[in-house]
């Protein structure tokens, strides 16, 4: 087999990444459409084993014998192999692929509106700031503290406008920079992410690792990019001090009547799962309720009936985005193009230890802008690849992309939580990705070479 099909996926790749950098195309439909013209052109050069009314030779290899020759049907019986590698594998299986995933972020995500609705995040904000005073960087600290937590249990860019618009009011009215403010709240995002058990599940549900390890590298690399945070914060927070940075009239503290023993509501599905071994969904069941029969036990199924529904529509775009992974997942690794990229990704990824930690290293920032290392963006068509091809042990794979995702989930311009804090400081997300990255790209550094030289990931 000639070069030709793994250069013109190579160039499928780089059409549907310029598509989406240039946000002509979003990756809910740049997915699913790379998925199927890559599973066209594997298909149709891999020379399918011979079976029932089946030659042995390749799609296109016939075309122009079958094309005003045999009819139709004749083609479609011919290619049949073909045809349900396209229907079957990649329309049918893909979409479903991470079910089990997508429910992990449903439940999540009811538990997120749960959280919002109840006014635990708000509770949680008011006594925070409340310690604080008017001690300002004190003030940032323990924001940033409370963001990350709230952030292991609530998702996406509606719980991101409602904490945001209570903490950077207060963190703008105490004197801070909106810059600094905004960055931090990137950081606490990308934090509590690390955490969130919907995100933990779905790297389990979708390479495949033990569920041991990934807690495991939950902890290590949530605990790595603390210190970045740590870091960014001890080096700009010096600066703050010393400037009277624009303020606004903080918005009033949001006073409720929440119960102090219900703020541990976004930790208990972490806890569970962490310390007792729950399952991922039956620990965010138990946080549900939880959290519901501490903050208004009357109420109860309405407020979980309400949170269900909110839930459901606030998932919505992930699902959808699930979808697509799937289906890039089922056509990269798929035989037809694991038999035709195998050669070249052979050539180019890493096999030792200190070319894992170099390769990933130098070509972290390829997670920005929906690139070949973000899972959620072209990533994911490149780990089937790499996991079809079974050129890297799953771990290692996880170890990477888990790693060069943090990248994507604080820097990227293209994030909408990234362009609604820019919007609300009056900011710029090309400035936030020039404060942050320094930090998050040494992040990167140092959670590779644990993965590689401690835990030694390309040898499992």
């Amino acid at each position: 087999m000639s070069y030709l099909p793994g250069l013109l996926i190579i160039l499928t790749f780089g059409v549907f990444a310029a598509l989406m950098m240039s946000r002509k195309m979003p990756a809910l439909l740049a997915l699913p459409c790379m998925a199927v013209i890559i599973a066209v052109i594997s298909g149709g050069f891999y020379e399918w084993p011979a079976g029932e009314a089946v030659e042995s030779t390749s799609l296109f290899g016939k075309a122009l014998s079958v094309m005003g020759v045999d009819g139709w049907n004749a083609f479609l019986t011919r290619n049949k192999p073909f045809i349900d590698f396209l229907s079957q594998t990649v329309l049918t299986k893909g979409p479903a692929k991470l079910a089990t995933a997508a429910m992990y972020a449903i439940f999540g995500a009811i538990l997120s509106q749960l959280v919002m609705r109840a006014g635990i995040a708000q509770r949680i904000v008011s006594v925070a700031a409340e310690y604080a005073g008017d001690r300002k960087l004190l003030l940032a600290g323990l924001l940033t503290v409370v963001v990350a937590v709230c952030f292991t249990t609530v998702t996406g860019l509606g719980a991101v406008i409602m904490l945001g618009s209570l903490v950077l009011p207060i963190l703008l009215g105490a004197g801070l920079s909106a810059e600094f403010s905004a960055c931090l709240m990137l950081f606490a995002i990308a934090i509590g992410g690390v955490l969130n058990p919907a995100i933990l599940g779905f790297y389990v549900d979708t390479i495949g690792i033990p569920m041991e390890v990934a807690k495991k590298y939950v902890v290590v690399y949530g605990s790595l990019l603390s210190l970045a945070a740590l870091a960014f914060f001890a080096v700009n927070g010096r600066r703050e001090a010393s400037t009277h940075a624009w303020s606004v009239a903080a918005s009033p503290v949001v006073s409720t009547t929440v119960p102090l023993v219900s703020l541990l509501t976004p930790i208990v599905p972490i806890f569970l799962i962490m310390v007792f071994n729950w399952p991922i969904i039956p620990a965010f069941v138990a946080g549900i309720v939880y959290g519901a029969l501490t903050t208004d036990p009357k109420r109860a199924i309405q407020n979980v009936t309400a949170a269900t529904l909110e839930g459901l529509k606030d998932i919505a775009p992930v699902i959808g985005l699930f979808i697509g992974i799937g289906m890039a997942l089922e056509a990269m690794m798929a035989e037809p193009t694991k038999k035709i990229m195998e050669p070249l990704l052979s050539a180019i990824l890493p096999t030792s230890p200190m070319g894992f930690l170099v390769f990933f290293s130098v070509l972290a920032p390829l997670a920005l802008y929906r690139g070949p290392l973000n899972f959620y963006g072209l990533g994911a068509g490149v780990a089937g690849l790499i996991m079809g091809a079974q050129l890297m042990p799953a771990v290692a794979l996880m170890a990477a992309f888990f790693a060069v995702g943090q990248i994507q989930g604080v820097c990227d311009p293209t994030n909408t939580h990234n362009v609604w804090l820019a919007t609300f400081t009056k900011g710029s997300t090309e400035k936030f990705l020039k404060r942050t990255i320094p930090y998050v790209w040494g992040f990167v550094v140092a959670a590779l070479a644990y993965a590689a030289l401690v835990d030694g990931v390309m040898s499992k």
